[in-house]
């Protein structure tokens, strides 16, 4: 996931095959607005759908045509896609109007922590995982921004082009009427990155594919089995070690086309597509849901299933 390109990695049903593609999101103002001059519905690209998000006619109606060409089986019934990057704003409730996004009490997502994330985190503490030298594994979380460092960005002259079209269809009026923060500057490229995934989600939800989110970073780290994922700043040490990863779940399922694996995007798109495809053979895909936020998926082997479930019950 990138704030210009979306990476693909597509394991078909039969797992002969794990196939990777990148999906440019650079241009998708431009020729979504060529393709779209009208909308089915009558109304402009631009212009907002009764429910008060934006209608869906344009750049982000590129998106999903763009993800289709490159990835048909998306339009398959039964078609799981993993995502990583949350759904949407922290903040924002996914059954809420964007348009109310800043009314007084619209929303209860006002901490610093969305509930999946809170889940997430005593899912990894109960698989008690350890580091190299033998302490605890704790899992570390980008917290997802407010709906108000979204809109100060995209409403910054210097936003990119094809972001700045993604969040005013996004979020339509409410960007407006959000505060006039400057653009904060520590963590912007996740904002973009965010941007791009919030597009991604919004473009596959009239397909009939599932799609969740999901986190590469900690895939390689259940499915790595106790080796060493050094930070991606480590450079090859750390692609070489992540491709390792890679090549083992490929050798489980039996397919071919890990070896084409030479960026950290494609390793992590690749682990995510793997280990969700092991885990449906023979171990467990864990969902957390959280209605307002939406659904994780977390692939998980068998014995790691196991101790999830007894550490639970431990609990109870």
């Amino acid at each position: 996931m990138g704030e210009d390109f979306l990476d693909l990695a597509v394991l078909t049903t039969v797992a002969k095959d794990l196939r990777l593609a990148r999906v440019a999101v650079i241009g998708v103002e431009r020729e979504g607005s060529a393709r779209d001059s009208g909308s089915r519905d009558g109304t402009s690209p631009n212009e907002a759908a009764p429910d008060g998000i934006t209608n869906d006619g344009g750049a982000i109606a590129e998106v999903r045509r763009r993800l289709l060409a490159a990835a048909p089986e998306l339009g398959a019934a039964g078609a799981m896609v993993l995502i990583d990057s949350p759904r949407c704003p922290r903040d924002l409730d996914l059954a809420m109007r964007v348009g109310d996004a800043h009314a007084p009490g619209a929303s209860a997502r006002d901490s610093a922590s969305r509930v999946i994330d809170a889940s997430l985190r005593a899912m990894v503490n109960e698989l008690s995982l350890l580091k190299r030298d033998g302490t605890p594994f704790r899992l570390a979380l980008f917290p997802t921004p407010k709906f108000e460092f979204f809109a100060a960005c995209a409403r910054d002259p210097r936003c990119k082009p094809h972001l700045a079209a993604i969040a005013h269809e996004l979020f339509g009026a409410a960007l407006e009427n959000a505060p006039a923060l400057a653009a904060p500057t520590g963590g912007r490229v996740f904002t973009r990155f965010m941007l791009t995934g919030f597009a991604a989600f919004r473009a596959l939800e009239r397909l009939p594919a599932k799609c969740f989110e999901a986190y590469p970073d900690l895939a390689f780290r259940l499915w790595a089995r106790g080796g060493e994922i050094p930070p991606k700043g480590a450079g090859r040490i750390a692609l070489d070690a992540r491709v390792q990863v890679i090549h083992s779940l490929a050798g489980e399922i039996g397919c071919a086309g890990a070896s084409k694996i030479s960026t950290f995007d494609e390793a992590d798109a690749a682990v995510l597509a793997l280990s969700a495809g092991l885990a449906a053979r023979t171990g467990v895909i864990a969902i957390i849901e959280e209605p307002g936020e939406g659904c994780f998926a977390l692939a998980l082997d068998r014995d790691q299933a196991r101790r999830s479930i007894i550490k639970r019950s431990d609990g109870d």
